[in-house]
């Protein structure tokens, strides 16, 4: 399919192999190996066809990092309400939702990863957008702060016991060729609760 952008015929077939030579360069060599060449190389394309869609390597990178958000969002917030007062119910349904999404998704998880653990390989600005994509889970723990349902600390401290533990069990699952099972899903949002609960539930 073809589209007309400016004065260019815009291919989305070069651009989604494009975007998917990001992943598998990151995948197969690691991000520091991720060059203009090898992408282009990857993607069965010329290292000029990059330059006809994107102005540089970097403004590229930004649009596979909010590619893969999207896709992860749709997920993570089917059936999700973040001012339900039931705090237990949205939490375990806001992980089991990431977590499913792992296992659909293994690949594009560990390439969000690189881009979250390195956000200087995209602008700044679509960085700020994908953190802004976020404010669902935001405002589930505001309100769950307000109702006094969860631990008053710092979205950092949430984090580290809620989406961190997910992702660290199932890039341990996916090297070994596995899917995250549903007694590690089940246990891994079991322990996250008990965590980040607030103390008046105990």
């Amino acid at each position: 399919m073809f589209t007309i952008q400016g004065m260019r015929y815009k291919d989305e077939n070069k651009i989604k192999a494009l975007h998917q030579a990001v992943i598998d360069v990151i995948m197969n060599e690691g991000f520091h190996n991720l060059s203009v060449a090898k992408i282009a190389k990857q993607a069965g394309v010329s290292s000029a066809t990059l330059y006809i869609y994107y102005k540089d390597k970097k403004a590229m990178l930004g649009q596979v990092y909010l590619e893969i958000k999207a896709i992860f969002d749709a997920k993570l917030y089917a059936n999700f309400d973040p001012d339900n007062d039931d705090a237990k119910g949205q939490f375990e349904t806001l992980l089991n939702n990431y977590a499913n999404a792992l296992n659909l998704y293994p690949e594009k998880a560990m390439v969000m990863g690189v881009f979250n653990d390195n956000p200087d390989l995209i602008p700044d600005d679509v960085y700020q957008q994908g953190m802004e994509l976020a404010q669902p889970v935001k405002d589930f723990y505001a309100n769950s702060l307000r109702l006094q349902t969860m631990r008053n600390v710092s979205p950092e401290i949430l984090i580290s016991h809620t989406f961190t533990p997910i992702n660290n069990i199932a890039e341990i699952r996916f090297r070994d060729g596995k899917p995250l099972s549903k007694d590690d899903i089940q246990t891994l949002i079991e322990m996250a609760w008990e965590a980040c609960k607030s103390k008046k539930l105990n």
